[in-house]
Formats: C-alpha cells, structure tokens, sequence
C-alpha cells in the first residue's frame, strides 16, 4: 500500500506585492507545519499569503498590517 506524498511545496508571504519570504519545500516540511519569521512592515497595507500543495490546491489570504513603527 503506497501513500503519496502531501506536503506544502510552495510558500511565498509579500506585503503590497513586494517579496518577504519564499520557500520551496519537500517531504521533511510537518503535516501541520507552523513557519515563523520576521520582518521590518513597509508602511501601512495588507500582507499577502499563498501556499500550494503537492496536489496543486492553491490557498491564499490577506490580512491587514499597520506599521507599529519599531
């Protein structure tokens, strides 16, 4: 019995369509992964998420971002 590999193979995070982080990845990534970072907000707007999973299925949202000006 064979169970093919599900995992998110691409991951890309941008704010007001500029980059922030990319990420491409591969079988070790956890079935409920959990990605932290940081970043410095470039002003006000709205930051943009999207993952794509080994069986193509795309998920994407956006979330407002207020600059806390640290």
């Amino acid at each position: 019995y064979f169970i093919p590999a599900h995992f998110v193979q691409k991951l890309s995070i941008s704010q007001a369509d500029r980059p922030i982080l990319s990420m491409e990845g591969g079988i070790s990534i956890s079935e409920d992964p959990n990605f932290r970072f940081d970043f410095k907000a470039h002003g006000n707007g709205e930051i943009q998420v999207e993952a794509i999973d080994t069986d193509g299925k795309v998920f994407r949202n956006q979330w407002p971002l207020e600059a806390t000006g640290l």
